[in-house]
């Protein structure tokens, strides 16, 4: 079964919100709401999403305050179909074993349902519980355009035997890894990735999208205490804070995550990067990790950090104000002996060897712009 339910609900519920993981029938989704009376005396109202077939219900318990639990909507159900409406009994007791595990979702399927629901949730105030509760199941509902009995049309439904899921869905992550750099420099990458990744498999992405070369330590941290990394590092690491260490090859997504995490590679460079959790998404087909956004261009190894990073900034930025005044003094002359500067990471060409590309100071250059095409390609391959 699954229950979309409203704010006002919240409070009282007795059970973990989920994303849905897949999609269900109609027939077994309802709207959720309480409505409010003295002190805390609450009203339950469930409206079915197929039929608008709506039920009303007093969640007193003597002195108890209400519970809204998988257990009490089902024996909510149960009293409701069987007790109050004489549904009847054999198609009841297999809509509530097919429906039994109840999922509980502030998700609605469109903002129409919600209104449907707040609107039948004003009714009943407007009309007065008592009253409500013995006429709320004999309005008439209007579905695609005519009015129809909601319950007939729930007890027609109910006959079908329907299943309860027609299509599976799976659970990804929406994650953004932004790499931290000087005001007014942005280089980030936003994935999906299946919630069974490791933390392992994490780190290789990055390193692709990222355009790093895996040559240096990294390591993952989770809050104040818990340091993710390498099997071999962990045996090496002292302990100096008394962080809880895990493998990264050990633990996945699904198993340690947090919205705001950090990923840091390179000890001496310190490149951190910031890791947030945006949302939990459903995809229908069983997820690989993908890139599906990004900006910027990561700087090139052993580049000092971020200090390095904009002492190389500013070494372009002089090169490109020489060139210019080269230009105007010899504007006439063949271009062949300029020194062109493509991007920030250019050297010149006649100062190294075809096959590679070093900066005057001796860095490896490498071109790391953000190409979502070729990233995906290399995890296709990774994870294919």
């Amino acid at each position: 079964m699954l229950v979309r339910y409203t704010k006002d609900l919240m409070t009282w519920l007795h059970y973990d919100y989920e994303e849905p993981c897949a999609v269900y029938d109609d027939l077994y989704t309802w709207g959720a709401a309480f409505i409010p009376s003295q002190g805390f005396h609450y009203h339950l109202l469930l409206r079915n999403s197929a039929t608008g077939f709506a039920l009303l219900f007093d969640t007193a318990d003597g002195e108890k305050l209400p519970i809204i639990s998988e257990g009490t909507v089902t024996e909510y159900l149960k009293r409701g179909l069987m007790e109050h409406h004489g549904f009847d009994a054999a198609d009841v007791a297999f809509y509530l074993e097919e429906g039994e595990r109840c999922t509980f979702t502030k998700q609605f399927e469109s903002a129409y349902e919600r209104k449907k629901l707040n609107d039948l949730a004003s009714w009943v105030l407007e009309t007065g519980l008592k009253e409500a509760q013995q006429r709320i199941s004999t309005l008439p509902v209007t579905i695609n355009r005519r009015k129809v009995d909601a319950k007939a049309l729930f007890a027609d439904l109910l006959k079908e035997r329907r299943k309860e899921i027609t299509k599976e869905l799976h659970l990804a992550f929406s994650m953004k890894v932004r790499l931290r750099l000087a005001p007014g420099h942005h280089v980030w990458r936003r994935f999906h990735l299946p919630k069974e990744l490791t933390y392992r498999e994490l780190h290789e992405i990055i390193q692709i999208a990222f355009g790093w070369d895996g040559s240096h330590l990294h390591e993952f941290k989770l809050g104040t205490w818990v340091r993710i990394m390498p099997h071999d590092d962990i045996e090496r690491d002292f302990g100096w804070d008394e962080s809880e260490l895990l493998d990264e090859e050990e633990v996945t997504l699904e198993d340690a995550i947090m919205k705001k995490m950090t990923y840091i590679y390179d000890f001496g460079d310190n490149w951190i990067h910031d890791i947030t959790l945006e949302k939990v998404i459903t995809v229908e087909e069983e997820p690989i990790p993908i890139c599906v956004a990004g900006e910027g261009s990561a700087p090139v190894e052993d580049s000092g950090g971020i200090w390095g990073f904009l002492r190389l900034l500013d070494r372009e930025w002089d090169d490109e104000d020489d060139e210019g005044d080269e230009d105007d003094e010899e504007e006439d002359e063949e271009d062949e002996e300029d020194l062109v500067i493509e991007d920030m990471f250019a050297v010149d060409e006649d100062c190294v060897e075809e096959d590679e590309d070093y900066d005057e100071d001796g860095f490896e250059r490498k071109d790391t712009p953000f190409d979502q095409e070729y990233i995906n390609a290399r995890l296709k391959r990774m994870f294919s």
